[in-house]
């Protein structure tokens, strides 16, 4: 799956045959056939696994609980950047990068493909999203009446930003040369702090 995946994305899904997968791998044609039966199930295997593996990290990484003891306020904007940074990692992984390349080219042939994306992954990191605040909502940490809206604003905020300052507009991967992690983690927190500041709980 990882030499179908490195090919489908060099050379494009339709351009790429079974042959060539099992040339690239020390398996035979026929071995290839006999576990997948075709191209497609094998392009669905590993869009499946890819995309469990991305879930797996987030899930792995969302145990930081959002409640205090009642002595000790919440710190929203602590628990918020431990998120981003998540959010981060996640949409820079080089692996879900080249997987997010290959269903934009893909999916207007394939729209399944792009549904695949959305209940496996955009579903379940939106959900993630939406729960984190809401519980912040909840502490009081935070004043939030439209946790779908809050979340999407977040997403935007904290994936843009780090679209924009290491891919520089275009899809390049690694991010290109004179960004390093202290300027993503510096621009990160400072949307973070934005976001923050305008749903912050405040005193009457």
């Amino acid at each position: 799956m990882e030499a179908a995946l490195d090919l489908f994305v060099r050379q494009g899904y339709a351009a790429t045959t079974l042959d060539d997968i099992a040339t690239a791998t020390p398996v035979s044609r026929q071995t290839v056939y006999n576990h997948f039966g075709d191209k497609e199930t094998l392009f669905r295997a590993v869009i499946d696994t890819h995309l469990n593996a991305t879930l797996e990290a987030l899930h792995a990484s969302a145990d930081r609980p959002t409640t205090s003891p009642a002595e000790r306020p919440v710190d929203a904007e602590s628990q918020l950047n431990d998120l981003a940074r998540r959010l981060t990692a996640i949409f820079l992984n080089p692996r879900t990068a080249s997987l997010r390349r290959l269903l934009q080219s893909e999916g207007p042939r394939q729209p399944h493909l792009l549904e695949l994306w959305r209940t496996r992954v955009a579903g379940p990191v939106w959900s993630e999203v939406i729960s984190q605040l809401t519980r912040l909502t909840h502490a009081g940490a935070l004043r939030i009446d439209d946790p779908v809206r809050a979340a999407s604003q977040f997403i935007v905020l904290v994936t843009g930003t780090a679209w924009q300052i290491t891919e520089a507009g275009v899809f390049l991967y690694p991010p290109p040369p004179g960004v390093d992690g202290e300027q993503l983690d510096t621009a990160v927190r400072s949307c973070v702090a934005l976001f923050v500041r305008g749903y912050r709980q405040t005193t009457q």
